[in-house]
């Protein structure tokens, strides 16, 4: 009897936490291009076109859209720079460059903040957050307009983040929760955003892996809608 009465909550519990939080990417297109990039400069991500559903309005909402913003620009560069190759934030002349560069431009296309208060106490999908980008990357040594390398990111948290004990102590989300300013940006859409910009290193990295450029061990396989 007692197998089955501690055995249920806990195959509960492993299965929630399974599913609570996912990001995977989605391939645009590729093509080749002329070698591996010094540098990386990685654009503020527009959010001019974003479906946002968030509990602020007004200035309140240009903050959030700022602070999400300066997040999303820190998690890449930090997490690019620690496991793949130099990255910076661009200024506004980093596209006119020709030098032996990659440079990130991106948009959010939907940011929905969910409920913290649903995720924690029921969770399987309710209160679930939701981010979703477009990213385009650009080769600066050939001074084409067009990317060579497209694709999009999309996932949530469905389940209370905070149930994950790594997450509060993890460098790159310490990182990430200090651009946005403590506080100003929903707790879930934060981890989304660690997860996204891992998601968006795992990209880079496999295009590099697959142009010879990387050795395996350095490969991060990026994970797929279909995953």
């Amino acid at each position: 009897m007692s197998t089955f009465r501690f055995g249920f909550p806990v195959v509960v519990a492993l299965t929630a936490l399974s599913g609570c939080a996912s990001i995977s990417v989605q391939p645009g297109t590729a093509v080749a291009t002329r070698q591996k990039p010094q540098k990386v400069y990685v654009e503020s991500f527009s959010t001019d076109k974003c479906e946002f559903k968030v509990d602020r309005e007004g200035t309140e909402l240009d903050q959030f859209k700022n602070n999400l913003q300066a997040m999303m620009t820190a998690g890449i560069t930090t997490d690019l720079t620690k496991r793949l190759i130099p990255a910076v934030a661009a200024d506004p002349a980093a596209h006119q460059r020709r030098e032996n560069a990659w440079l990130i431009r991106g948009e959010f296309v939907r940011v929905y903040q969910g409920s913290r208060l649903l995720r924690g106490t029921i969770g399987f999908g309710a209160g679930a957050t939701k981010l979703e980008t477009r990213v385009q990357v650009f080769d600066l040594s050939t001074g084409s307009p067009q990317p060579f390398l497209t694709f999009s990111t999309t996932g949530g948290s469905n389940a209370e983040p905070g149930v994950i004990p790594s997450l509060a102590t993890d460098p790159l989300s310490l990182v990430i929760d200090a651009a946005g300013g403590a506080g100003n940006v929903a707790h879930g859409v934060t981890e989304d955003t660690t997860r996204t910009a891992r998601e968006i290193t795992a990209e880079l990295s496999d295009y590099l892996y697959r142009s010879g450029w990387i050795p395996e061990d350095k490969w991060i396989p990026p994970k797929s809608y279909s995953n």
